[in-house]
């Protein structure tokens, strides 16, 4: 596989690992039906993946597979997140077999980064405000739980937090602001920033229409929106 090719794969991919299969025509998964398309494999090791994708190496995935594979196959597995559960489901965007260039791992994170940095830049660009603040509460938007509507409902809280910089927009020292943010672990939503109180972090807030609540209000659903307050520096260069 061409750098190149391992660059587009990488920037397309949120979970990338070295594997190997476990067992064809099977799901780990539940919900996920077992098909001459899916395959379980075990994770040797993680190349990129978000802190809280839950999956670590000796861990088995269910892969819906692009091409077909054979018990006890290694490689580099590149894929986005497809269901999760009791376990992790994936779709498989491309493959690399053995052997693993030493590099490969240093060579991904390079190209995520850079993809990073453009995300953040182009972020806080068409972001409503930026605040540093910290996380006084969290509660379900409306004050109340509410039954997901659907299988892909983001279940929208509201973190209330107090700004002690405002870096764009009209937003003050000491203010109180609430936004909302998704809580679910649907795979459309398990990426999304979940803001826990005492968290003290940049947040870069849009103004969203909350079509599930009939509510426009500011919200941070980028992986990207709630950045560490060390990151201050860069965002400011963004800004």
């Amino acid at each position: 596989m061409s750098t190149s090719e391992v660059d587009r794969l990488a920037r397309r991919s949120g979970f990338v690992f070295l594997g190997e299969v476990v067992q064809t025509n099977a799901s780990a998964l539940e919900l996920i039906e077992a098909t001459k398309e899916t395959a379980i494999v075990r994770v040797e090791r993680v190349l990129q993946a978000p802190a809280d994708l839950g999956a670590e190496q000796g861990s088995e995935v269910t892969v819906r597979l692009r091409s077909p594979a054979k018990k006890g196959q290694r490689a580099v597995f590149f894929t986005m997140g497809w269901a999760s559960g009791e376990s992790l489901a994936v779709q498989e965007l491309g493959r690399q077999g053995p052997p693993v260039p030493d590099d490969l791992g240093k060579q991904i994170g390079d190209a995520v980064r850079k993809d990073e940095i453009a995300e953040l830049r182009r972020r806080v660009k068409v972001a409503d405000a930026v605040v540093v603040a910290e996380v006084a509460e969290t509660r379900p938007l409306g004050g109340k739980e509410v039954p997901p509507s659907s299988e892909h409902d983001p279940q929208w809280r509201t973190a209330i937090v107090v700004v002690s910089s405002g870096e764009k927009g009209d937003m003050k020292e000491g203010q109180r602001v609430e936004f909302a943010y998704p809580s679910s672990d649907d795979v459309m939503w398990f990426r999304a920033p979940k803001p826990q109180k005492g968290d003290r972090a940049v947040f870069l807030l849009h103004r969203r229409q909350l079509e599930e609540r009939d509510v426009q209000m500011h919200a941070i659903v980028d992986p990207v929106d709630m950045q560490p307050a060390e990151r201050l520096d860069d965002i400011r260069r963004a800004i």
